[in-house]
């Protein structure tokens, strides 16, 4: 029904506006406002008791039972939010959405796993979450698509790679170094800030395309954020030797923002709009890609000026392998841009607009071809003009889309009956040119006779055609068809005359 009426608004046909606007997807808030209004309480209550949950955690010891039970519970909490969310409001998709819960119970699993014992086998778990919840955020928010956006992919993937070199040199490398000052000597821990630059990506990429910017959407760039800087903040103590307080509310605070998003009424909207590309490239944009772009020869020489030339290498060269495979990708992508835009500027410069017909500019460029081939090879070439007899008087009764009615459905029906190696374009107005290749005049009587048993709407045309003698120039062998074409109209019309002689 919806895209009945849109065709017929398309068409210009008179549409009534109460049935398009029925037909229009309306969005959540509008659909049923006391059920909007009831879920954005709900919504307010979610976050009110995650401020109750975190100032509990704020005045509770972390290593105590208590607060192991809360460390526990909020994978809980933050699965159940979201499950919630996805009942309240009914997304479509709801399997992003639910795999983002799961992100919740793996956590569970993974505090289960640690209290028995088995801390490797968690830390793996643990670690497993990060490429969860970052498939689940890009496929709500529908940014995975290379299809749809190869461009901000690339940039997202290079940007990633000059954070995640930056990352490896200045916090992963001192974390491995430390051995078994690692919690649980388990060097798994180091590699938790790769996570945190996944996490980065995804939120890069929430910026680097267009999309719905509500509410559901800010709260999810909020807690990825939350997420990377309390995680990052961890893991200072270990590198640097200084305090920094129990960030572990910050970090429940970031759980219930994102399913808080789940939750409020938007995130229906935000599942059902995909990511837009942005096809210019902003100077900020320019600026953060080329950053990144850089990260691996800066951070080489500011190793060896601060390190005495004790610089890690193996790990920028394979950054800058990395990065400069993306780079000749995103050139790749930008050069077949520029081939695509190319080919349709060509179809439009050579394709008439009303009838999908090569224009008169494609006739000149292939007569001149043609009659260069036949002066080469001793090819015959017919070139036949035709005119649509009376199409002032037809434009007068029927309109002006009346008379483009004609000139398209004429054009359609006479595409038909050439051969494929054949030219029929639009000459111009309601005349039409046919360049008959490896063809004589009486080849060009019966093609034209075709032609006139098709001609649509009861209506007749009327057609001058000349074969080219040899050795006259284009112009001189389309004015020989000109003459015939006016000969044949003074002669009555709905007729051919031919010119045999120059």
């Amino acid at each position: 029904m919806t895209q009945s009426v849109l065709n017929r608004a398309d068409r210009g046909e008179p549409v009534d506006v109460a049935v398009l606007r029925t037909t229009e997807p309306e969005p959540v808030s509008e659909l049923d406002a006391a059920t909007h209004a009831r879920h954005i309480r709900l919504w307010w209550a979610w976050l009110a008791g995650a401020l109750v949950f975190c100032g509990g955690q704020m005045f509770t010891d972390a290593t105590s039972p208590a607060g192991g039970y809360l460390a526990f519970a909020m994978p809980v909490l933050f699965s159940a939010g979201i499950v919630a969310g996805v009942v309240l409001n009914r997304p479509k998709p709801r399997g992003p959405w639910l795999l983002l819960a799961s992100a919740g119970l793996v956590m569970v699993g993974g505090f289960t796993l640690w209290m028995a014992g088995a801390s490797t086998v968690a830390f793996a778990v643990f670690l497993a979450v990060y490429p969860l919840e970052a498939a689940a955020l890009l496929l709500i928010v529908r940014g995975a698509s290379w299809r749809r956006d190869r461009a901000g992919l690339l940039d997202t993937a290079m940007i990633c790679v000059g954070l995640g070199l930056a990352c490896w040199l200045l916090v992963i490398a001192p974390l491995i170094r430390l051995g078994d000052a690692l919690p649980g000597a388990d060097m798994l821990t180091a590699l938790f800030p790769f996570g945190d630059v996944l996490l980065v990506g995804v939120l890069v990429r929430f910026f680097t395309s267009r999309g719905q910017r509500n509410a559901s959407f800010w709260q999810m760039s909020a807690s990825v954020l939350l997420q990377t800087v309390t995680h990052m903040a961890t893991l200072v103590p270990l590198i640097f030797a200084v305090g920094v307080p129990d960030l572990q509310p910050v970090t429940s605070f970031a759980a219930f923002l994102m399913a808080g998003a789940a939750i409020h009424p938007s995130m229906r909207i935000l599942t059902g709009r995909p990511l837009r590309p942005v096809t210019e490239m902003s100077p900020r944009r320019v600026l953060l890609v080329n950053l990144a772009c850089m990260a691996a020869p800066a951070l080489l020489l500011a190793q060896g000026f601060l390190q005495n030339g004790n610089v890690d290498w193996k790990a920028a060269g394979i950054g800058c392998m990395m990065l400069f495979a993306l780079v000749s990708l995103r050139m790749v992508d930008l050069v077949g841009q520029v081939q695509d835009k190319a080919r349709q500027l060509d179809a439009v410069a050579h394709i008439d607009a009303l009838t999908t017909l090569p224009n008169r500019r494609a006739w000149d460029l292939e007569l001149y071809r043609r009659i260069a081939a036949a002066r080469r090879h001793g090819n015959a070439v017919v070139v036949a003009i035709i005119d649509l007899d009376h199409f002032k008087r037809y434009n007068d009764e029927h309109g002006h889309q009346g008379g483009d009615e004609l000139l398209t459905v004429a054009a359609a029906a006479w595409r038909t009956q050439v051969r494929p190696e054949d030219l029929l374009a639009r000459y111009g107005g309601e005349e039409f040119g046919a360049i008959l290749d490896h063809a004589r005049l009486a080849d060009a009587d019966r093609v034209i006779e075709r032609l006139q048993s098709v001609t649509p709407l009861g209506q007749t045309f009327s057609a001058g055609a000349a074969q080219w003698d040899g050795s006259e120039t284009a112009e001189e062998l389309v004015a020989r068809a000109d003459a015939a074409l006016y000969a044949a109209k003074r002669a009555g019309r709905n007729r051919l005359y031919v010119s045999s002689t120059r």
